[in-house]
């Protein structure tokens, strides 16, 4: 799937936004635009699997709420099982019974890659039950120097500017910044 065929759709936007982090940036990455289209999120996952070194996994687990679409859509794909991870009292974790042991086979999903915050919350979570954790997949990384120690994988790469409040060259020219997305 190309970029241009993401921005005709609405998943990928330019201009200036505030994203969850804190941080400013010239592209926002529009995720129900993709998670609200089956064919395009299908199309997606389907490319990273195909990029994937072949991986056996027993579930795959992503976090609510882009994550948890992720997540069943690519279980569906593999033919395994599939978990959400959901925060209470801000902790990460499976809290709806999951019979995740330790010897079963995971794959960390997620759908927009940025900081790496909830990927890295993802793994921490995991690791209480499994220490079985196989590889990460995002579908579109626009992260800049974001490091896991398993295998990374991305349907899409994206080299999206990132700049702190007191250094945005977008606010020097009082660009209007808009705070999409539901994280507030």
């Amino acid at each position: 799937m190309k970029e241009k065929q993401l921005e005709n759709e609405g998943v990928i936007l330019k201009g200036h936004f505030l994203l969850t982090s804190g941080l400013h940036s010239d592209t926002y990455f529009e995720k129900f635009r993709l998670l609200e289209n089956p064919e395009i999120l299908t199309e997606l996952i389907k490319d990273v699997i195909e990029n994937m070194e072949k991986i056996d996994v027993d579930y795959v687990v992503g976090p609510i709420t882009g994550g948890m679409m992720v997540a069943y859509e690519f279980a569906r794909q593999l033919k395994c099982k599939c978990a959400y991870l959901e925060k209470r009292e801000n902790v990460m974790g499976l809290y709806r019974g999951t019979p995740l042991k330790a010897e079963h086979k995971v794959l960390i999903v997620d759908d927009v890659l940025t900081t790496g915050k909830s990927v890295f919350e993802s793994i921490d979570a995991i690791r209480k039950y499994n220490n079985n954790i196989k590889a990460i997949c995002v579908l579109i990384n626009r992260s800049k120097n974001v490091e896991f120690e398993y295998p990374m994988y991305s349907a899409i790469k994206v080299k999206a500017i990132t700049h702190d409040k007191e250094h945005c060259p977008l606010c020097k020219e009082n660009i209007p910044l808009i705070r999409p997305g539901g994280k507030r």
